[in-house]
């Protein structure tokens, strides 16, 4: 079964070509994954 989410993976393959587009729109449709990017990027500019 495909949904959204698989549908633009694919679409979008190599994943180092606007990232930041790609990270957008997941973050936008999916709360779980917008919460996981927030974390990470605070853990990064904290330096852990």
């Amino acid at each position: 079964m495909m949904n959204w989410f698989s549908v633009a993976c694919e679409l979008h393959r190599d994943w180092r070509n606007d990232i930041e587009g790609l990270g957008a729109l997941l973050s936008k449709y999916i709360p779980n994954y917008r919460n996981l990017m927030t974390s990470y990027f605070a853990t990064i500019r904290n330096g852990e």
